[in-house]
């Protein structure tokens, strides 16, 4: 798991003015958004308490959370192929074997991560 603020950075990499004119703002305020008025990361401070106040509302939350990324995802185009599986699996264990920079292991990973659960999901098809 990473720095809430982190993940949202490495998700909007390179993409601030595509989802400025898909949002319809500036890419200022894109910019904006994710930092000081990230909700993000001030949405995971709510959550953390609520999980341990109360876990099934947080599980309706988590429901919600991944009902919506599917409807989004399903969207996908882009089949997983073996060699982008190989890819990716490649740079998550060649960065660990390197002993590359925490930040860059848990970026493999994560687009590991991504990539399995992209295949898994063709599996389940």
């Amino acid at each position: 798991m990473q720095n809430p603020n982190n993940v949202t950075t490495q998700a909007f990499d390179g993409l601030v003015l595509e989802i400025s004119i898909e949002l319809g703002i500036s890419d200022k305020r894109v910019y904006e958004l994710l930092s000081k008025d990230n909700p993000y990361p001030k949405l995971w401070r709510m959550l953390t308490p609520l999980g341990r106040i109360e876990p099934a509302r947080l599980r309706l939350i988590q429901a919600d959370f991944n009902a919506r990324c599917s409807r989004i995802l399903d969207r996908d185009l882009t089949p997983s192929t073996p060699a982008t599986l190989h890819r990716e699996l490649s740079e998550a264990v060649n960065s660990v074997l390197e002993k590359a920079p925490k930040s860059q292991q848990k970026k493999e990973i994560t687009e590991a991560i991504a990539e399995l659960n992209k295949r898994l999901e063709m599996c389940e098809e």
